[in-house]
C-alpha cells in the first residue's frame, strides 16, 4: 500500500472551526467519491492545544494499492472533473501552501480492530 500524507492549510480569514466544517462536511465526499483509486480516507484535523502552536490545520491521508494508482489520482486531477475538487478545495484552504509526502506504511504495532 503507499499512503499519501497532506498538511492542509485554511484560507486567511476562516476559523479553524470553519476550516473543519467545511472540509468535513462538503469536502470529504467529494473526494472519497471522486478520486479514482483510493482506498482509504482519512482527515486528522488538529486541536486547539494551549500553549502550542501547529503548523498548519489539518492532515490528510489517503492510501492507494500501488504507487500506479496515486499517479493516476493525479493524473485525474487535471480533467475537468478533477479541476472541480481542486476548485473546490480552493473555497477553504490554500492548496499550493500545503506540503504531500508519499510513503510505504509498516505498521509496527496495531492494536485497534
Amino acid at each position: 500500500m503507499i499512503k499519501s500524507i497532506s498538511l492542509a492549510y485554511r484560507k486567511p480569514g476562516m476559523t479553524r472551526e470553519g476550516f473543519s466544517k467545511y472540509w468535513r462536511e462538503t469536502h470529504a465526499q467529494l473526494a472519497a467519491d471522486m478520486i479514482p483509486g483510493l482506498r482509504k480516507y482519512v482527515q486528522n484535523h488538529f486541536i486547539t492545544t494551549p500553549g502550542r502552536e501547529y503548523e498548519g490545520d489539518g492532515i490528510v491521508e489517503m492510501w492507494y494499492d500501488n504507487m500506479k494508482a496515486f499517479e493516476n489520482s493525479l493524473t485525474y486531477l487535471q480533467t475537468d472533473a478533477g479541476k472541480l475538487l481542486a476548485a473546490d478545495g480552493e473555497k477553504f484552504s490554500e492548496m499550493r501552501k500545503g506540503f504531500l509526502w508519499v510513503v510505504e506504511e509498516h505498521v509496527i504495532k496495531n492494536e485497534l480492530k
